[in-house]
């Protein structure tokens, strides 16, 4: 059959070809394992330091545009700040205490700053001296979640690379307790990514989006978490509704929504969310809640740069106006109201 019907060789070329393409191959993926090492080498150095003595630096709020605002939030402010420490930076979580923001840092920093309607706005920055491990390396202050103590002794920070809470005096000179969260089934960059307090304990998150956790004087319990994203930050509201900032990842960049939290019987779940104007590369990591005088709520957000070229400190206002409750009694002698 070979005499009669000879091997024509037209697939010669493809078999060639194919051995080629397969080297192509093999070189891209090492070219973008280099690549991804290339940028993760420098990020992972980049917080380890000296400390630095507390300051006070002035900022600058430049007011940028940003996508349109769907759903029921309206867009009040849009803000790319910037001041000349760098420890002003990386942050992940927010809170409005007397009238100005606190925030937290991956620097291993706390940061108080003055909102954008301020006539000279300004920072004061404060290293975290005491907290788990040595001083300096980013693996050791990656702080991520804050809320205030619910005895009023000081402030509570998350940590995660060495996952425990952490509290803090009311000025953040010097740790008072901390409570190690014995969660070895984090992964190392992906612990207590929001706080939250209730009654007399915490109520602790995870950037997975599976896991929470209820932290009490006495007691540490967990629970599970339906979230179906990641977790980057969790605010409560002024009527006592707790909210989400959730995050997602794909080629197109990050995308990210609030929803509500919703109680289970044996957990936590979320509601319906909605979407949150931004870029492609932009980060929000902290998120705060404030009434104003109309009764409409403002969602503070604030974006972590992450010591990216690509990225930046962005603070978001946006306006929201909450439905109105309709919480009937029961009718009296005629059985539950609808």
């Amino acid at each position: 059959m070979t005499g009669l019907m000879p091997d024509s060789r037209l697939n010669g070329a493809e078999r060639h070809l194919q051995h080629s393409l397969r080297i192509l191959s093999i070189f891209n993926d090492l070219l973008m394992g280099c690549v991804v090492i290339a940028a993760y080498l420098p990020i992972r150095a980049l917080p380890d330091r000296r400390p630095m003595p507390a300051t006070e630096t002035a900022l600058v709020y430049r007011p940028v545009e940003v996508a349109p605002v769907g759903g029921p939030f309206r867009l009040a402010g849009a803000w790319e700040v910037a001041a000349n420490d760098r420890r002003f930076g990386g942050l992940s979580s927010l809170y409005l205490d007397q009238g100005r923001f606190l925030a937290v840092s991956d620097r291993g920093a706390v940061t108080r700053f003055d909102p954008p309607t301020t006539a000279s706005p300004v920072a004061n920055i404060k290293d975290l001296r005491a907290g788990p491990g040595a001083w300096g390396e980013k693996w050791t202050r990656d702080a991520e979640s804050l809320a205030p103590d619910p005895r009023g002794r000081g402030w509570w920070i998350g940590y995660e690379q060495r996952h425990s809470l952490w509290l803090y005096d009311p000025g953040f000179e010097q740790a008072i307790e901390s409570i190690g969260l014995g969660r070895d089934d984090w992964w190392d960059n992906r612990g207590a990514e929001a706080l939250i307090v209730e009654g007399s304990g915490l109520v602790v998150l995870a950037e997975n989006g599976r896991d929470a956790m209820r932290v009490g004087p006495s007691a540490v319990q967990r629970l599970p978490l339906k979230a179906g994203a990641d977790v980057a930050e969790a605010a409560r509201g002024p009527d006592g509704s707790i909210w989400l900032l959730l995050r997602s990842k794909d080629w197109n960049g990050i995308s990210q929504r609030i929803a509500p939290l919703v109680r289970t019987g044996g957990g936590f779940a979320v509601g319906k969310g909605f979407p949150l104007p931004k870029a492609a590369f932009d980060n929000f990591e902290g998120m705060a809640i404030a009434q104003l005088p109309d009764g409409r709520w403002r969602f503070w957000l604030v974006s972590d740069d992450g010591h990216r070229v690509m990225a930046r400190t962005l603070l978001v206002a946006l306006d929201y106006a909450p439905p109105a409750r309709h919480d009937k009694s029961p009718a009296t002698g005629a059985g539950l109201s609808t």
